[in-house]
């Protein structure tokens, strides 16, 4: 996943670049030409000039690697590498000119665009750069990684916490060796390196574990990779171990961490391209959903206010993407005191396994049994969404007390981020045991493709119209 990562984000940086390039390019042209933009028509030699600067430039960033070189080299080498790739491609651009005679080019020109150019290009990089690192300082969209070291690893270690902008944050290191435990434990979990992996995995928000220790048999990997694979946490061991080996539910594939080489598994979804797209078509469908029904909203806060008088929303700690806590909202459909009632209703469960569900729940309000049923109640979780704490389909976001009674192969369903909808509100929710349940969300995260995300969101509708949920 992070190689493919890496690939298309270098490739997004170097078309944005081009872009800024282009934008150069016109700027110059205008302040040198400005007869042709008042006409608003370009002339062919000004057209066939967009295209070679575009390709040309598109080119000579990629051969100088300028689409990742913010992530690896400082603020000095970054303008080194500008000043490289910028005056390569204007030495071939005065080239093209005098082969071609273009009149859209001329020497002042050229000279001022490449200066504009580069000024822009550094100023881009260097902006990106700090946002970045900002981003993932403050832990926005970062990985919390379980490290498994020996002496050796050191290096390695403060590699990946100088590199803040990857995104990667060390939520542990599990090791024998006395100078890591002396170095890291003031700030990071230190354990034992004969501590049982699986309680730690399940019980914290682990995302990755990567193993990095030197001179280990394939036995002790195997046995860390099968603890990840069962539950869908990352593992990644460097290439140094030794032979490719086969893991349960994950597929090895050669990758980076930082500068380093490893060979990682993933057995939930890993499609860097098609999870940012599905990222960004939840906040804008779901920032559309929020303002399109804010008139509804407001008439359901109007009714529940008069129904009772009590709170308009109800909020409750659930368990997100790989075990993190967030505050779920929706609007209230049950007594105030609903949750202090629950232990007297225990007797009564009719779902199967941790969950706690009654068809004719006495806790539920006039104006919820309504809301339930129409599904309007999970409105307000289209703002988690927004936050970044749920995605619009995927596995339903368990309470804490539920989690912690899962069988471990059921944990898995915690590796992909929970959602407002997924194949079990359309298939008949109530109606089908707890087992069933868990092994339909495993289902889908095997199987996930944002084609399928978006069928289960036409579905989701159909069951809101027609009233069908409970």
């Amino acid at each position: 996943m992070y190689k493919d990562r890496e690939i298309v984000l270098a490739k997004l940086s170097i078309g944005i670049q081009v872009i800024l390039t282009m934008l150069c390019f016109l700027a110059i042209e205008w302040i040198t030409n400005p007869e042709v933009f008042r006409q608003l028509e370009f002339s062919r030699e000004l057209k066939n000039a967009i295209v070679v600067v575009s390709l040309l430039w598109y080119i000579i960033l990629d051969i100088y690697q300028m689409g990742t070189v913010a992530r690896t080299m400082g603020t000095s080498n970054i303008v080194k590498g500008y000043i490289k790739a910028v005056t390569t491609s204007v030495f071939f651009l005065f080239a093209i000119n005098i082969v071609l005679q273009y009149s859209a080019f001329s020497v002042p020109e050229i000279f001022y665009f490449g200066a504009l150019n580069l000024f822009v290009l550094i100023i881009y990089n260097n902006t990106v750069f700090m946002i970045m690192r900002l981003l993932r300082r403050k832990g926005f969209n970062s990985k919390q990684i379980l490290v498994i070291a020996d002496k050796e690893c050191i290096p390695n270690i403060e590699e990946i916490i100088n590199t803040k902008d990857w995104g990667f944050q060390i939520w542990g290191i599990m090791t024998n060796c006395d100078e890591i435990r002396q170095k890291y434990l003031a700030d990071y979990n230190v354990m034992s390196h004969s501590s049982n992996i699986r309680p730690l995995l399940d019980r914290n928000p682990i995302d990755d574990v990567v193993y990095c220790r030197s001179g280990i048999n394939q036995a002790e990997i195997k046995n860390y990779l099968d603890a990840c694979s069962e539950i869908g946490v990352g593992f990644h061991y460097q290439t140094k171990v030794g032979a490719i080996i086969n893991g349960k539910n994950a597929d090895p594939e050669l990758s980076k961490i930082s500068k380093l080489p490893f060979i990682s598994y993933k057995s939930s979804p890993d499609n860097y391209l098609q999870l940012k797209f599905k990222s960004m078509f939840d906040f804008f469908f779901s920032l559309c959903v929020v303002i399109a029904t804010f008139p509804v909203q407001l008439a359901i806060a109007i009714a529940i206010k008069f129904d009772d008088g009590g709170p308009i929303f109800f909020k409750q700690e659930r368990v997100g993407l790989n075990g993190r806590r967030f505050h779920c909202f929706k609007f209230r459909t049950m007594v105030v005191n609903a949750e202090e009632l629950k232990a007297q209703l225990a007797g009564q469960n009719e779902q199967e396994g941790p969950v706690f569900k009654i068809k004719s729940d006495p806790r539920v309000t006039r104006i919820g049994r309504f809301l339930r049923k129409t599904s309007l109640d999970e409105i307000p979780q289209f703002l988690n969404v927004i936050r970044g704490d749920m995605s619009v389909v995927g596995p339903r976001p368990p309470l804490p007390s539920e989690v912690e009674k899962y069988e471990r192969w059921q944990i898995r369903r915690l590796s992909m981020k929970p959602g407002i909808t997924c194949t079990w509100q359309v298939s008949g929710r109530n109606n089908i045991p707890f087992t069933q349940w868990m092994r339909l969300d495993l289902e889908y995260i095997d199987n996930w493709s944002f084609k399928k995300d978006l069928l289960l969101i036409l579905k989701t509708v159909k069951v809101v119209i027609i009233g069908d949920g409970s």
